[in-house]
């Protein structure tokens, strides 16, 4: 009688296994199963290189694939930095446009940073400033948690506004785009009074907001604020505000725009003066814990063991 050291099929236990999954192990015994094992488990089917692996187990096979790995980061590593889309991006010096609206905002105690050119935040940003008016017209990002999270957005609103007007366009039956029509009906039952404005609060750990006053125009709401490109505005059911963690005042937020503009080592944001401390840098890379050098032999020996 045939004996099959693979055993019996691990997904059908119908036939005899012919392949093992390099990944998780599985014991298969055609394609169908091979597929059904991948879904279900919802395994790639790729051997993981970096699984671990006791050093009693350890062979010289092993120590090649490792090798492999390390040439193959290192081929990754190369092709990022030939890469001028990939590079670091932030200068020093800001176009015009966004020089003059950066000031226009911290005249307005506005917080404005902006993220370097290949984000895709960076290159959706519509706001401008226009200097004959003294005026800043703003792209605002709307989200609908209550509606599928559909996220509509304002380009070049006017900042005097009150943020009640600009919402308008949305809650108003007649006025609102047939395509969010049937999603905002929820919205536009409650109206005005039944919903809630939160601000995303950037440049803090998780999901924060700040409540804002739809009375008021969207200058005024923007006020000692940390905005990052353009604002998100999340629009809210009232009956739903227990689920959002609303700041409970601004001093933080004071704070941390008094704090952001004093640090101008930022290697994200786009400052217009800003400095890297290279001895900073080279002291804490001094003080790392120095770990021995392992003898790993040259590939060409691996290659000689392993035949």
């Amino acid at each position: 009688m045939f004996y099959c050291r693979l055993g019996k099929c691990e997904v059908c236990n119908d036939q005899e296994a012919k392949y093992t999954c390099p990944r998780c192990e599985v014991k298969t015994c055609c394609l169908a199963c091979v597929n059904n094992h991948k879904k279900e488990l919802g395994c790639s089917g790729q051997r993981n290189k970096v699984a671990y692996k006791r050093i009693s187990e350890f062979t010289n096979l092993d120590l090649l694939s490792d090798y492999r790995l390390l040439e193959e980061t290192t081929r990754h590593v190369e092709t990022y930095a030939r890469d001028p889309s990939k590079h670091y991006t932030a200068s020093k010096e800001l176009p015009i446009n966004l020089y003059k609206l950066r000031a226009a905002a911290r005249r307005r105690r506005t917080n404005l940073h902006f993220l370097p050119h290949n984000f895709t935040r960076s290159k959706a940003n519509s706001t401008y400033f226009n200097w004959k008016e003294q005026l800043i017209y703003w792209r605002v990002e709307w989200i609908f948690p209550q509606a599928d999270n559909i996220k509509c957005v304002g380009r070049r609103l006017l900042e005097s506004e009150p943020l009640s007007k600009l919402l308008n366009i949305y809650l108003d039956p007649k006025e609102c785009d047939p395509l969010y029509q049937d999603k905002l009906q929820y919205y536009q039952s409650a109206g005005p009074s039944g919903i809630l404005l939160l601000l995303k609060a950037e440049k803090r750990s998780g999901m924060r907001f700040h409540q804002l006053d739809s009375s008021l125009s969207l200058k005024d709401n923007l006020k000692d604020k940390t905005i990052i490109e353009f604002p998100t505005i999340y629009v809210v059911l009232k009956h739903h505000k227990d689920a959002f963690d609303i700041l409970g005042s601004d001093e933080d937020e004071d704070k941390n725009c008094v704090s952001s503009i004093i640090n101008k080592n930022n290697l994200l944001f786009n400052t217009s003066d800003y400095s890297e401390s290279e001895d900073e840098y080279n002291t804490s890379i001094s003080n790392e814990k120095k770990y021995p050098k392992l003898d790993i032999p040259e590939y060409d020996v691996l290659i000689r063991q392993k035949s």
